[in-house]
């Protein structure tokens, strides 16, 4: 994965000019002195890679025993519904054991032998305490139900406790009240009054909280709550009623309609060993059919394809150094290596949050999918991408050949060239592509540029970013 980048020499009506160096052959050391004017315009950042052109999905489909192909209900190019049988063996050709469906058959004789053995010590242990704790549930809801009836939620000795504990905390709050009371002339940041209204709120709780107690003793459940307390009631009966028929059942043996349940999955089991059929799990395409009726099959050996077309993708690795930098919907243009001049549109669908495997360097998979499902694009074609990953329409410019580093201050700077002043300046840049810069801080457009040889590094420091 690497990055295409995109820049316009006119810009804004303002042309960067300069004496350039020649791009081929090795770095030429003819001009002396490179200059260029500071400019804005649009830069464009895009992330390029290569994949294949995939389906949204792909089923493919084998027969798991050999025999002879008997029915084939596809063609290359067919539409086909996920359920549809589209190939049989010919079922006289199975005498050889179907290993899977076999497995299966063997699966459905011990269910049905499991069943009519009875059931297990565990299970009768299992199905015991199972009751005794329905049992307990429905001794606890009965407790709760009573308890809470008018008349039985305190002992009269409990009732007369309880008025009395309010009769004193109403004593308490008229004194503390009429403590209160006596100091209301004082401010209210008085201490002397703060502490006796602090009194009179504890002793209004105290009483408020022996009358509710007074109130529940003598009280009865509301209708909501007596009707919670029937409803659990109701249900620890039916629990109970439940597991007790639970362990007649097990004592009684197997009931008829189990025994035919388990039966006909025997003989479905059967009937899959009795034939093989290749179905189509997905709505989709016939891509590719192997063989014709009456050809002889290998087990395992793919038969037919179907693929779903409705949304193709394409899948690439974008490196660690620009993953960052990619976002789902981003702009991404295709081009098939098979068609050059035709370039499709897409979008960043997917990416992985685990980097890819077997990889020499870290890479993340991304999921691409083509805008509009093109009849030119086929699955398998080989294809170019290009992710535009940033684009701002108005930036201030600067050629990476222009841009030097301080590696002791840490500084990107560049020579400001005015007359005949040549001014070192720090810089600060924002996107960054291989042939220009965006300047955050540090320059204005129509500023003059200038980088030369002597410019160049010797020792410490370092010069220049690219051409």
């Amino acid at each position: 994965m690497r990055r295409r980048l995109w820049i316009p020499l006119l810009i804004g009506g303002v042309l960067i000019v300069g004496l350039f160096i020649a791009r081929s052959g090795p770095e030429p050391e003819l001009a002396s002195e490179r200059t260029a004017v500071v400019a804005t315009g649009p830069l464009q950042v895009w992330v390029t890679g290569t994949g294949k052109v995939q389906p949204a999905a792909q089923a493919e489909l084998s027969f798991k025993s050999a025999g002879t192909l008997g029915e084939l209900a596809a063609e290359v190019g067919q539409d086909v519904k996920a359920g549809q049988i589209l190939a049989a063996l010919d079922p006289g050709s199975l005498d050889a054991s179907l290993l899977g469906a076999e497995a299966d058959l063997i699966a459905a004789q011990r269910a049905l032998q499991d069943i009519l053995d009875g059931p297990t010590e565990q299970q009768f242990a299992q199905a015991e305490m199972g009751l005794a704790q329905a049992r307990d549930d429905l001794r606890i809801a009965e407790y709760r139900w009573n308890n809470q009836q008018e008349g039985r939620r305190a002992s009269s000795d409990t009732i007369r406790g309880a008025e009395a504990r309010l009769t004193l905390a109403q004593i308490e709050v008229d004194q503390a009240s009429a403590e209160y009371n006596a100091l209301s002339g004082l401010p209210s940041d008085n201490a002397a009054k703060s502490l006796a209204l602090t009194k009179l709120v504890g002793a209004r709780a105290d009483r408020d909280s022996a009358l509710r107690n007074v109130n529940w003793y003598t009280g009865r459940p509301t209708e909501i709550q007596q009707a919670l307390l029937d409803s659990e009631l109701a249900v620890a009966q039916a629990d109970l009623l439940q597991t007790e028929q639970d362990l007649a059942d097990l004592k009684a043996g197997p009931k008829p309609e189990d025994v035919a349940s388990v039966r006909a999955s025997l003989r479905a089991a059967q009937a899959v060993v009795d034939q093989a059929q290749l179905i189509s799990p997905i709505d989709g395409t016939v891509m590719s059919v192997k063989h014709g009726i009456g050809d002889s099959i290998v087990p395992g050996e793919v038969e037919i394809v179907v693929a779903d077309l409705t949304v193709l993708h394409i899948v690439t690795n974008v490196d660690e150094l620009d993953v960052a930098d990619t976002a789902m919907g981003q702009l991404v243009e295709i081009t098939l290596d098979a068609l050059p001049n035709l370039v499709l549109e897409g979008s960043v669908a997917g990416i992985d949050l685990a980097p890819k495997v077997g990889t020499t360097n870290t890479q993340y998979p991304v999921r691409v999918e083509l805008e509009a499902q093109d009849i030119l694009a086929r699955v398998g074609m080989t294809a170019a991408l290009s992710i535009l990953v940033a684009d701002k329409q108005e930036a201030v410019l600067v050629p990476n050949w222009a841009l030097g580093f301080d590696p002791e201050k840490g500084e990107i700077f560049v020579f400001v060239v005015d007359g005949e002043n040549r001014e070192r300046r720090t810089l600060v840049l924002g996107l960054r592509n291989d042939t220009y810069s965006e300047v955050l801080s540090g320059l204005e457009p129509g500023e003059i540029l200038s980088a030369s040889i002597e410019d160049r590094p010797r020792g410490n420091g370092g010069f220049f970013f690219g051409g």
